[in-house]
């Protein structure tokens, strides 16, 4: 073997040991990592539900959903005082009026079912603008906790989707958090 073959020889055994140096102590690393996950689980509905502005919002949205409910016993009530009306009078009317009646009628129903969807659609999103707030300091004090305490992962269990249900239960940190 040459002088240069040797070298050859030997750079090429220095470059593989050195490799595998490398890539144990990149496994080994990767299995500290692993080793040092930690995971915890939450149940986020029972945290919003212990919140303290959790139960004006109820309040503000129950009030508004009384007022509208309101109009509409006043608007149903209206539209069955025309159809009792139409029901006693309508053989004696000429066939334009009771058309006009029905026609009244008609219209009045549809208003009716288009009011209570435009209501259910604003009482939804009063609910969500109101509940955001809440809800974003709630994420807040999940993430912080992950933080402060070393968390890889803090899984929602209301949700149902947890497939195992191992780790630290962290609302009791996350309401000590957030003062609750």
């Amino acid at each position: 073997m040459t002088d240069t073959d040797a070298r050859i020889h030997y750079t090429m055994k220095h470059t593989i040991t050195l490799g595998l140096m490398m890539a144990t102590l990149a496994l080994t690393s990767a299995n500290a990592q692993v080793k040092e996950a930690r995971f915890g689980h939450i149940d986020t509905q029972s945290l919003l539900e212990a919140m303290p502005e959790r139960t004006s919002i109820q309040t503000e949205i129950e009030a508004a959903a009384a007022q509208f409910e309101a109009e509409i016993v006043r608007m149903q009530s209206e539209l069955e005082g025309k159809v009792a009306e139409y029901q006693q009078k309508a053989e004696s009317w000429p066939a334009a009026i009771r058309a006009q009646k029905e026609q009244d009628i008609t219209q009045d129903q549809q208003g009716l079912e288009q009011f209570y969807a435009t209501v259910q659609q604003e009482l939804a999103g009063m609910e969500a603008s109101l509940l955001e707030p809440m809800i974003e300091r709630a994420r807040e004090a999940i993430e912080a906790v992950g933080a402060e305490e070393g968390f890889t992962y803090i899984f929602d269990t209301s949700s149902g989707a947890t497939v195992y249900n191992g780790g630290e239960d962290v609302l009791p940190l996350v309401k000590a958090k957030l003062g609750l």
